[in-house]
């Protein structure tokens, strides 16, 4: 019975969409039919075709393109009316569409069969760079991956051997000219079935589909076949092809996809599609997909539009062996110490809010015989299990809100000294602070970034990846000034292995846009691109650009305080500009990042808080070189004197390594609520936990900051401390951490005038030390109490 309501619910749906696509599909035959005879027996179309038709069909003797664009459309439009299927052999079936257009297959197919070179360059990337890797090249047609493959890499030194499998004689006759003309002497093709053919490796590294399993009939078995080839170890399998699918058929095994991004298709696009090309044989039905998805783990997977023809869905997909890939092992070894609990596999696991929910996800996928969460195949181990389909995520609409991060790191640094034995617990929003912990000559033994927004967590791995797999100079260019040329290119060949797939499908739908190297770049993304926008909006319009450019140069303190109170200032501070925006709540959330409680505990001037953050900066820090902060909301990009730690060339150096001890490798990124990633911590992990304004947020009629301090004291050990910031010089959840265990004091308020850090943008920053003689409260003050008070 379990699952039942499921089951009942999704048989229903299968069928009355199966069953409303035959009719559509008989109608659409007919009328495709009718429309083709009614056509050809028309004398007044026949003139004009002859008219305008012959004319190409000399001029196609002459010119190669048009000869091959006629010879497609041939093919693909008409000649399924007038040729007859051989239901009993496939090969017969092939060669009857191939024969004829077999020498220009190539040609005609550049703009149809979208993605191919970025699926090779994909599946290379991920490939092991090691001696003796086989290569089967499934359904390989006219061998047009092997050339393209050889573009990108050295087929003698990457392969020992490549097979090229096809059904079609002519296509292959095709592939051994063109291995005989490039001189591939490691390349062989077999004319054979894909469900059945053999090779004498024992295993090959590396299996593609390409535009092939949409043509196969009988493609489970080409699939278990395909299983039974891939070295289970270190094998990767590659697919790319026409495909649709909708939300209604995913239940249950969301996990598994690797991402969300454009998977649900139209149902306009997915009726009519599948239509089409069924009369060329080419089957668009989500089986062979899911199929896939079953057999294999998936590793990257994309969801696409081939947009110069009508918006044809297709996708490309990775895998690997879902049960013996190498990087499992380590997932579920690492499970255990981050959790008190490991479960029997016939437990009931779903109500205890203690064990982690990647261990949840990957014992109920086991027993459903489905693959583990895409997440447990990936390279990196960065990013914690999350699920994608949690309601709480919806209220980020798919973008991060800080491209960048306010806190100050010098600053926690100096005030908790952290050391080497420390484990750490922190906001992660834009990861600057969490990297500037892993660039310390000392590293904390582990750093736990934490976020409910799931892009903050993309933001991060993207920085992450860069600095595993780039040069300094393309990492400066992404992060620094925030463009780069060519991002899809480096985000495919380098940056993709080290991504999880959610952050890789996140990445190749919004990066080349975000790092537009014509466009304003990375910093102006996120919810706080508008208060750059608007810092440049002014200056433009109060014609002071230059004089912003002079503040940001300054090389004393005294030309920086002169050009403030000249040019500047007047400008930022003028009442119009305080009461329009700045003391709007909207742009204060739109903007700046800064929610309504948060907004209530700045006093009754927003003009004043600001005015209070940003004067006495002047004094103390020179922008030009010791204020990264407010250098890029004036300039829009980092300079190499005034940047994040983890930008600079020397730290570089320091977190790129690759040997086994990488700072890098001690990052753990969360997608969850601080109390929800406290409670699946083992009680007394952590050590530090710094957790910015988080707390500011908090409704105080609420009861959920106790639930949340209860959450810190479980999880911090006996000398654990939180760390927090707030726009408020006595912030009212104080009382709640007193309440419950931590003796708290504030160490540092800002009053008019004083500087208690770079960014100075809070009102105070304070200590919370647990007391562990501390005796936990027998009930918890209501929500009432709260208002009455």
């Amino acid at each position: 019975m379990r699952n039942s309501t499921f089951s009942h619910s999704f048989k229903v749906s299968t069928i009355m969409e199966a069953g409303s696509y035959a009719v559509l599909h008989d109608h659409f035959t007919e009328m495709r039919t009718r429309w083709f005879e009614k056509v050809m027996n028309s004398p007044k179309v026949v003139g004009a075709s002859v008219g305008f038709i012959f004319p190409l069909i000399i001029l196609s003797y002459c010119n190669e393109s048009v000869n091959s664009i006629l010879a497609f459309c041939w093919q693909c439009f008409i000649k399924p009316f007038t040729s007859e299927t051989n239901n009993h052999n496939q090969q017969h079936n092939l060669e009857q569409f191939y024969k004829s257009q077999a020498k220009l297959y190539d040609r005609t197919r550049r703009i149809l069969l979208q993605g191919r070179e970025e699926s090779l360059k994909l599946s290379l990337s991920h490939l092991d760079k090691r001696e003796g890797n086989v290569w089967v090249d499934i359904g390989g047609g006219t061998g047009y991956n092997i050339s393209h493959m050889s573009i990108l890499t050295d087929l003698s030194k990457t392969f020992k051997k490549i097979y090229i499998v096809d059904l079609s004689p002519s296509l292959c006759e095709v592939a051994r000219e063109r291995c005989k003309k490039n001189g591939w002497n490691n390349v062989e093709v077999i004319c054979g079935d894909a469900c059945d053919f053999e090779i004498p490796e024992e295993a090959a590294q590396l299996i593609t589909f390409s535009y092939s399993l949409s043509m196969i009939p009988s493609y489970y078995a080409a699939v278990d076949h395909a299983l039974d080839l891939l070295d289970g170890k270190s094998g990767i399998i590659s697919c790319i092809d026409f495909g649709v699918t909708n939300n209604a058929m995913l239940v249950g095994r969301i996990n598994t996809l690797g991402g969300m991004i454009n998977r649900h298709i139209p149902w306009l696009y997915r009726t009519f599609w599948r239509l089409w090309f069924e009369f060329d044989k080419v089957f668009l039905d989500p089986g062979r997909r899911e199929y896939l998805e079953y057999r294999f783990g998936t590793i990257k997977s994309l969801n696409c539009y081939n947009n110069k023809l009508g918006k044809i869905p297709y996708y490309i997909w990775l895998g690997c062996n879902k049960d013996h890939e190498k990087h499992l092992q380590v997932r579920f070894t690492e499970l255990a110490p981050t959790s008190p609990y490991l479960a029997p596999v016939n437990s009931s696991l779903t109500d205890n809010k203690s064990i982690p929910q990647a261990l949840v996800a990957a014992l109920d996928n086991s027993r459903k015989g489905l693959p583990y969460p895409s997440l447990f195949y990936q390279k990196q181990h960065w990013r914690v299990y999350y699920d994608e389909l949690n309601p709480e995520y919806n209220q980020f609409k798919s973008s991060y809100i800080y491209a960048f991060t306010w806190e100050d790191p010098i600053e926690d640094v100096k005030i908790l000294n952290i050391q080497s034995d420390d484990t750490i617990l922190a906001i992660t929003s834009a990861g600057d602070n969490i990297l500037h912990y892993a660039s310390l000559a000392k590293p904390p033994k582990r750093i736990h970034g934490v976020d409910l927004n799931p892009c903050q967590g993309h933001l991060v791995e993207l920085k992450l990846a860069a600095i595993k797999a780039l040069e300094y100079d393309q990492m400066w260019s992404m992060f620094g000034l925030g463009k780069i040329e060519n991002f899809r290119e480096i985000l495919l060949n380098k940056l993709a292995p080290h991504l999880s797939s959610n952050a890789f499908q996140y990445w190749y739908e919004n990066g080349e846009k975000a790092f537009n190297p014509n466009g304003q770049g990375l910093y102006d993304t996120g919810f706080t691109k508008w208060a750059l926008r608007l810092a440049r909006w002014i200056f433009t319009i109060t014609n002071i650009t230059d004089e912003v450019s002079m503040l940001c140069a300054a090389t004393s303190l005294k030309e920086q305080r002169r050009v403030w109170d000249e040019k500047v200032k007047p400008v930022l501070f003028n009442k119009l500009i305080g009461k329009l925006l700045v003391g709007n709540p909207m742009f204060l959330w739109s903007a700046l990042g800064v929610p309504k409680n948060q907004a209530k505990m700045m006093g009754t001037s927003t003009l004043q808080y600001l005015i209070d953050t940003l004067d006495p900066i002047i004094d103390k820090y020179l922008i030009s070189n010791d204020n990264y902060f407010y250098y890029l909301t004036l300039k829009g990009q980092y300079s190499h004197d005034s940047c994040p730690a983890y930008l600079k060339d020397k730290n570089f150096s320091i977190l790129s390594q690759e040997d086994s001890g990488s700072s890098l490798d001690r990052i753990r990124l969360h997608t969850d609520t601080l109390k929800n990633v406290c409670e699946r911590l083992s009680e007394k992990m952590v050590s530090i936990a710094i957790i910015m304004d988080h707390m500011d947020w908090f409704d105080p009629r609420s009861t959920a900051v106790d639930d949340e301090v209860q959450a810190l004291f479980k999880v911090l050990d006996a000398k654990g401390r939180v760390m927090l910031r707030s726009a408020s010089k006595n912030p009212w959840y104080i009382k709640s951490f007193e309440k419950h265990g931590f003796k708290c004091k504030p160490v540092s308020v800002r009053y008019p005038g004083k500087c208690i850090d770079r960014v100075n943008m809070y009102a105070s920053t304070w200590i919370c030390q647990k007391i562990t003689t501390h005796i936990k409260p027998t009930r918890r003050v209501s929500t009432l109490e709260l208002e009455s008070s």
